[in-house]
Formats: structure tokens, C-alpha cells, sequence
């Protein structure tokens, strides 16, 4: 999965054909998708409920630590970084 940061204005382009631009950042944000008609677009929890969720965002998702109240509920040891 690539990952990047980026500022409002700015965009990236998939393909030939896909165009994805960032129109508000701050606390919540905008994207702005330009792709083909045919080419499904779905918000995730419109997708999650007909498929699994994506095998690259369950990685993601594995790899983040658990906020502390979370450790705390689970009796996971928290570690200071």
C-alpha cells in the first residue's frame, strides 16, 4: 500500500485515467475522485457490506497500536515510546 502525505490542492494520479485531489484538509477533509464512469467507487462501509474489508487495510489496521483505554480494557501492557 502506498501511503502518502499531502496538503489541500494537491493530487494524485492512478493510472491513466483516475485523478484523486485533496480539497479541504484540516480536521475531517475532501477528496475529490476523477475516474471512468464504469469504474466502481464505494465509501467503505458501503463496501464492507457485501465483501470482506480489503486484505492491505487489515494489514494496516493489524499494525496500528490500540489507544490506551483499549490496552487498559484488554490488560494489554501499555509501553512508553
Amino acid at each position: 500500500m502506498l501511503s502518502l502525505t499531502v496538503r489541500e490542492g494537491d493530487y494524485i494520479t492512478i493510472g491513466e485515467d483516475v485523478v484523486v485531489q485533496v480539497l479541504k484538509a484540516g480536521d475531517t477533509f475532501r477528496i475529490a475522485i476523477n475516474a471512468p464512469r464504469s469504474m466502481a467507487i464505494e465509501r467503505a462501509k458501503v463496501y464492507e457490506q457485501t465483501r470482506d474489508v480489503p486484505e492491505c487495510i487489515r494489514r494496516v489496521q493489524r499494525k496500528a497500536p490500540l489507544p490506551a483505554s483499549a490496552q487498559k480494557r484488554q490488560g494489554t501492557p501499555i509501553r512508553d515510546a
